[in-house]
C-alpha cells in the first residue's frame, strides 16, 4: 500500500521511472546482503575461530608415525601468528637420544617473553620441558600401528642405529634382526633406543622388566595426564578434528599433504610370523598404542559420531581442493624434486617430496610452498626468521646430538 501511494505521488512518468529504478536498486543490495550472509557448511567450518590467540603447544614428536605431517601443521601455525619457537640449540633435534633437558634449548630471541612453541625431536623428560614452556602449554604427540613403525623405523635408520648396523647389507634384514634380536641389541647403547619400543622410548618410558604387572597401567595413565591428546596416525583425521577444537583453529589450517613417505617400501612385515615377532620384541608399544586408541574413539564418541563426520567431510574436502591448486602431482623422488623442496635422504631409504604447480599467484605460491616445505628447511626457516642468523652447525652425528652438551 505504501508503494502504491508512493507511485501515485510520483508525478510525471520520468520521476515514476526514477523512483522505479531506485526501488529495483534497493531489492538488489537487499539480496546481495542476503546472498553474502549465506554460507554453506564447508565455508561455516572455515570460519569458526576462537578468536583468541593460539595456545602454547609441546608436540613430542616421535619418529616413524607421521609427526613430520602434524609438526608442518604446526609450524605453520607458528609463522602464520609469529609464535617463538622453542629450538634446540645444535641442529634439529634437542641432543637425541639423550632425555631432554632445558640447557638442550636456544635462548629466547630479543623481545620475547616465553616461548610458545615446542616441536623439535627429543626423549621426553616432562618436568624439564616445563622448566621451558609456559604452565598452561597443551601437549600433544602421535602415534602409530608398532607394527609399521618399526618397520619404517628400521628401514630409515637400518645403516644408523648400533644394533640394526650389522644387517645393513642383509637381503632380507628386518626377519634376520627379528630371528635373533638380542644377539644385535644392546640395551646399556642409547644409540638403541630406537631398537626396541622406539615410541615408548620417545616417551620417555624404560621397557626393563616385566611385560605384565600394574606399573604399566601406571606408566600409561601418567602419560594419558600428561598429554592432552595423543593422535593416532591410522586415524589421522579424526585426530587432526579433534586437534582443531583443542587448539581453536580455523579448518584451512588444518590442511597438509603426507611428508617424509618413503618409496617403494617393501612390505617385509606381511611375510608369514612377521608381524607376530614384531609385536613380540615392541611389546610395550604395542601396549602403548592400544592404549591411546581406545583414548582416542571415546573422545570421538564423546565428540559425536554424526558431528565428527561432517567435519571430516568438510576436511576431505579441504584437503582434495589444497593438492588440487598447489601440487603438480603425487609425490615423486629426489631425482625429480626441486632442490629448495627436496627432503633429507638416509643412506637406507628414499624419502619422496613434491614439486608445485608452475605459475602459481605469489600469495597462493607462498601458501603452497609452506605446505610441502620438508622438515629440516622449515626448521631452518624459522629459526633465520626468529633469531636473524643461520643455525649452528657443529659436528653432530645423524641422531643431531650435540658432542658438547
Amino acid at each position: 500500500m505504501a508503494l502504491a501511494r508512493l507511485w501515485r505521488s510520483a508525478g510525471p512518468w520520468r520521476c515514476r521511472a526514477l523512483l522505479l529504478a531506485g526501488l529495483l536498486l534497493l531489492l538488489l543490495r537487499q539480496a546481495a546482503k542476503q546472498e553474502v550472509g549465506r554460507t554453506s557448511p564447508t565455508e561455516t567450518l572455515r570460519g569458526k575461530s576462537s578468536g583468541h590467540p593460539p595456545p602454547n603447544v609441546v608436540f613430542v614428536k616421535t619418529h616413524k608415525t607421521g609427526s613430520s605431517t602434524l609438526q608442518n601443521i604446526l609450524f605453520r601455525l607458528g609463522e602464520r601468528h609469529n609464535l617463538t619457537v622453542a629450538f634446540p640449540r645444535h641442529t634439529y633435534q634437542f641432543a637425541y637420544p639423550l632425555r631432554f633437558a632445558a640447557a638442550f634449548v636456544e635462548p629466547l630471541p630479543p623481545g620475547a617473553a616465553r616461548y610458545n612453541l615446542l616441536l623439535s625431536h627429543l626423549r621426553l623428560a616432562a618436568g624439564e620441558v616445563r622448566r621451558v614452556m609456559p604452565p598452561d602449554s597443551l601437549y600433544l604427540t602421535i602415534l602409530r600401528d608398532p607394527v609399521r613403525t618399526f618397520q619404517s623405523v628400521f628401514a630409515y635408520y637400518r645403516s644408523t642405529v648400533p644394533a640394526f648396523r650389522p644387517l645393513a647389507t642383509h637381503p632380507r634384514p628386518l626377519a634376520a634382526f627379528l630371528q635373533a634380536p638380542a644377539r644385535y641389541y644392546d640395551p646399556a647403547d642409547v644409540g638403541n633406543g630406537l631398537a626396541r619400543n622406539p615410541m615408548a622410548f620417545d616417551l620417555g618410558l624404560e621397557a626393563g622388566g616385566e611385560e605384565g604387572g600394574s606399573r604399566w597401567d601406571r606408566e600409561l595413565e601418567r602419560l594419558n595426564q600428561t598429554f592432552h591428546l595423543v593422535l593416532i596416525a591410522e586415524h589421522f583425521d579424526e585426530s587432526l578434528v579433534l586437534a582443531r577444537e583443542l587448539l581453536g583453529l580455523r579448518l584451512e589450517e588444518l590442511a597438509y599433504v603426507r611428508l617424509n613417505a618413503r618409496r617403494g617400501a617393501v612390505d617385509e612385515a606381511s611375510a608369514p610370523g612377521l608381524a607376530r615377532r614384531i609385536q613380540a620384541w615392541n611389546w610395550l608399544d604395542v601396549r602403548l598404542y592400544r592404549y591411546f586408541r581406545a583414548v582416542l574413539w571415546r573422545r570421538v564418541e564423546r565428540y559425536g559420531y554424526t558431528r565428527m563426520k561432517g567435519e571430516l567431510e568438510a576436511l576431505h574436502s579441504l584437503l582434495g581442493e589444497t593438492r588440487e591448486t598447489c601440487l603438480a602431482g603425487e609425490a615423486v623422488g629426489p631425482e625429480e624434486t626441486a632442490d629448495e623442496l627436496r627432503p633429507w635422504q638416509p643412506d637406507s631409504a628414499t624419502i619422496l617430496g613434491y614439486n608445485l604447480r608452475p605459475s602459481l599467484p605469489p600469495a597462493q605460491y607462498a601458501s603452497c610452498y609452506r605446505l610441502v616445505l620438508p622438515e629440516l628447511q622449515y626448521h631452518a626457516r624459522l629459526y633465520y626468521r626468529q633469531y636473524g642468523r643461520e643455525m649452528c652447525s657443529l659436528p653432530c652425528d645423524e641422531w643431531g646430538q650435540a658432542r658438547g652438551l
